[in-house]
């Protein structure tokens, strides 16, 4: 007989799973004197330079204005320069530093441990059968998102905190 408890749920253990994950990797990345959402923002901005901030609030789920307050705080700190749009007079690119090099090392080193510990228990075939099984989820869901307009912008499949 199947265990019916919330426990043992999809949905639940799923974000369960990825609320410990971005807890573990914020403990981490605290050291580093980033939030998690000036990590996320810069992994993304890492994985496609040269977008623009309103692509950035889509990817990352925020409005943007917060993003705008959010970038406005990694380019003071000297990790994201903002570039004129040479198709827009209105719109900024974003780009990482020089300077942003070493810390993005650092926070994928931590983002290497974190899926280490989150992995540990699994056989390398499993881990790789595990990944291929959370790209075919997301995928799932993201053509549903998709089809139900709930999805503004693909963003990138990336595992993490």
């Amino acid at each position: 007989m199947a265990d019916d408890s919330p426990e043992r749920k999809f949905g639940y253990v799923l974000s369960e799973s990825a609320r410990l994950l971005r807890r573990v990797f914020n403990g981490r990345a605290q050291t580093s004197g980033l939030t998690l959402a000036q990590w996320r923002a810069l992994s993304r901005i890492a994985h496609n330079e040269g977008l623009n901030q309103v692509s950035l609030a889509d990817m990352l789920e925020i409005q943007p204005i917060t993003v705008a307050r959010l970038v406005d705080r990694l380019e003071q700190s000297g990790w994201v320069e903002r570039r004129p749009d040479p198709s827009d007079r209105r719109a900024q690119r974003l780009f990482l530093t020089v300077q942003a090099t070493p810390l993005m090392e650092q926070l994928w080193g931590f983002s290497d441990e974190v899926a280490q510990i989150a992995l540990e228990d699994l056989s390398q075939d499993d881990r790789e059968k595990f990944i291929e099984m959370l790209v075919k989820v997301s995928a799932n869901l993201g053509a549903a998102a998709a089809s139900e307009g709930s999805l503004t912008s693909p963003g990138t499949i990336a595992i993490e905190p």
